[in-house]
């Protein structure tokens, strides 16, 4: 190799840093952990009042005031960005991360994954939590979930797969147990994903239909500096109660938002979900983008209707549309 050459791609690559470090806070011992899992590798913008917004960094900018925010707490914030390479072969490290402890920026840096779920973010993690926070919580922010590996996620990435499996398999690799999952996506709150994380997790939020991209409000997150005390199951509440009441502020649209205990849940999920998946393995979806409808009130749970025990649903109907007249709806979505 030419000598220029190889000094060229020395600097290269080393100009390719992956983290800095900001400040050292390692004496604080964080009573709670929070992960912030922030799809951006597709579509996520919407408009509103006639302004232009990129919902995905409206997230990260809610997630940076709520770390500022989380004195007694340590904060991950995981931006999955587009994928890009330099030369066509060397990845530039778009995703970006950053680690905030006490409320105070330690760490932050450019990485790039190596599959379509959580590994390279969870080995960031490892590398840099405080083990052992009282209560840790998981929140994830994109399109939905799939079910099925055949659809493309991840538009830079279109042949890495993601779907319900993975994330639950990728999600112990941050740790064995949460307390809390957010899911502000849409569709998932579904059998397949209760029964995917049900051994995994205390308490899910999730909507079991389309969820606008404006998200889930994480803002109530503060409850666990002003009462630190509070139950997961309070802080689920009221974390799902506010997203809820701006959504249906906002929204002429149908408005879903669930609250799944899923130690209750997982007492029966098992045999609905494996209804549900075989239904999906007959269904021919061409396209993620696909709403989902009430699960009782498809044939395939018309004989035995999918329980309610150990859920909640705050639920607002359409202001318009066949919909309209809904005066209610199970926690439960499907496709159909």
């Amino acid at each position: 190799m030419p000598k220029m050459l190889g000094i060229f791609l020395i600097a290269f690559l080393s100009g390719c840093s992956s983290s800095l470090k900001i400040a050292d806070q390692h004496a604080i011992q964080p009573d709670y952990t929070l992960v912030y899992m922030i799809h951006g590798d597709a579509n996520y913008t919407y408009h509103e009042n006639g302004k232009r917004f990129k919902a995905d960094q409206e997230i990260v900018a809610e997630a940076k005031s709520v770390a500022r925010k989380a004195k007694h707490g340590e904060v991950f914030i995981f931006h999955q960005k587009k994928e890009r390479k330099k030369l066509l072969f060397f990845p530039q490290k778009d995703r970006i991360w950053y680690h905030y402890r006490g409320g105070v920026l330690v760490d932050k840096g450019k990485y790039s994954p190596e599959a379509g779920g959580f590994g390279r973010e969870a080995e960031l993690y490892q590398a840099e939590a405080v083990a052992h926070s009282d209560r840790k919580i998981f929140m994830y922010f994109g399109h939905e979930i799939p079910s099925k590996t055949s659809l493309i996620y991840h538009r830079s990435l279109p042949k890495k797969p993601f779907n319900t499996e993975i994330f639950a398999k990728d999600l112990t690799k941050f740790e064995p147990h949460f307390d809390l999952l957010l899911l502000s996506t849409c569709n998932n709150g579904n059998p397949w994903m209760a029964e995917s994380v049900a051994d995994k997790v205390n308490y899910m939020i999730a909507s079991p239909r389309n969820l606008h991209l404006s998200y889930m409000e994480t803002q109530g997150l503060s409850l666990l500096e002003e009462a630190p005390n509070v139950s997961t199951k309070q802080l689920a509440d009221t974390l799902a109660l506010q997203s809820f009441e701006r959504l249906s502020g906002q929204l002429q649209t149908m408005v879903t938002i669930g609250v799944y205990d899923l130690h209750e849940i997982g007492k029966y999920i098992h045999d609905y979900s494996n209804g549900y998946v075989a239904y999906l393995n007959k269904l021919r979806q061409k396209s993620l983008f696909t709403d989902n409808t009430d699960c009782n009130s498809m044939e395939v749970f018309k004989n035995q209707p999918i329980p309610q025990n150990g859920a909640h649903l705050y639920f607002k109907p359409p202001a318009f549309g066949r919909d309209s007249n809904l005066k209610n709806h199970s926690v439960w979505g499907c496709k159909q």
